[in-house]
């Protein structure tokens, strides 16, 4: 099995994995209703006493309230347009740059639609195009905050997704009597293994400490190499690098805890638990996915 097709995958497909929620139905929804509340309070809180219409001793009558409450159906339902109807017309797209993009139309979406309902409440005595541009821009500046803080608020929360789960290998996904070989830089750095005995491997300096299994107990094989030039010589994607130090067998992972920032895998026949750097953790979880069953 070559690791050159799920690289290819993977550069493709779970570059942005903690982005996933992004297009997620519980997202849009949470950022409808957060833009609808921001604003509602926004108003009620700045427009008495903003800078061109300061009033001390303004009150707040049942009619202000109800003015400033209609804008809160509306933007949540344009809100809901944008994200389940216009969105879905970018299925697929998922990266840093088209959030940014997506996030600069909604504000423009949107303060269109806040110009049209305030011009609707005050008899269109600001429908004129030269009002529209500063307009939408200071709905923008309002309408950010909660553009951002869900944003912010969901990644954190994808980041912190914890694992806890035992593992058992997906049937027939891994031949298990295939042998591995592994060779170093010396003429008597080689060893040869079958898949269901090589557990883990573990660089030590200059040397790589390979730990499998040799009459149902663990043994230890120093070869000479970096773990680098280890990895690339083993065309197996079942074999994945999760740590600077550490390339383990998927085939003997037996459970998984911690969240994506501190992830540990424990082996079969080992009392080591394996860290998972963040640089490794995408290709890493996309492996186990791959061959083995969350239980």
């Amino acid at each position: 099995m070559s690791k050159t097709a799920p690289g290819k995958i993977y550069l493709c497909g779970i570059m942005h994995q903690e982005l996933i929620f992004f297009n997620t139905a519980r997202y849009k929804l949470v950022l409808s209703i957060a833009i609808g509340l921001f604003l509602f309070l926004f108003l009620i809180a700045f427009l008495p006493f903003g800078v061109s219409n300061y009033d001390p001793n303004h009150t707040y009558t049942f009619e202000f309230l109800y003015e400033i409450a209609q804008y809160i159906p509306i933007t949540i339902l344009s809100s809901l347009i944008n994200e389940f109807g216009i969105k879905s017309l970018f299925r697929g797209r998922l990266s840093y740059t088209f959030i940014i993009g997506w996030t600069i139309w909604s504000l423009i979406f949107l303060g269109l639609i806040i110009f049209i309902t305030y011009n609707y409440q005050g008899d269109w005595h600001d429908w004129k195009l030269s009002s529209v541009f500063g307009f939408v821009f200071d709905v923008s500046k309002v309408l950010i905050f909660p553009l951002v803080g869900t944003f912010f608020y969901f990644r954190y929360k994808a980041l912190q997704e914890k694992y806890d789960a035992f593992l058992t290998n997906i049937d027939s996904s891994i031949d298990d009597k295939q042998m591995i070989l592994f060779t170093g830089q010396g003429t008597k750095d080689k060893i040869s293994m079958m898949v269901v005995d090589f557990i883990y491997a573990k660089a030590q300096d200059n040397y790589i400490e390979l730990h499998y299994l040799k009459n149902g107990q663990i043994s230890r094989f120093l070869i000479r190499s970096s773990l680098a030039s280890l990895y690339d010589s083993l065309d197996y994607d079942f074999l994945v690098r999760c740590h600077r130090s550490f390339i383990v067998n998927l085939y003997n992972v037996s459970s998984i805890k911690g969240g994506r920032n501190d992830l540990r895998i424990t082996m079969s026949h080992a009392d080591e638990m394996i860290p998972v750097s963040k640089t490794y953790v995408d290709a890493t979880l996309e492996g186990l996915k791959k061959y083995k069953r969350f239980q």
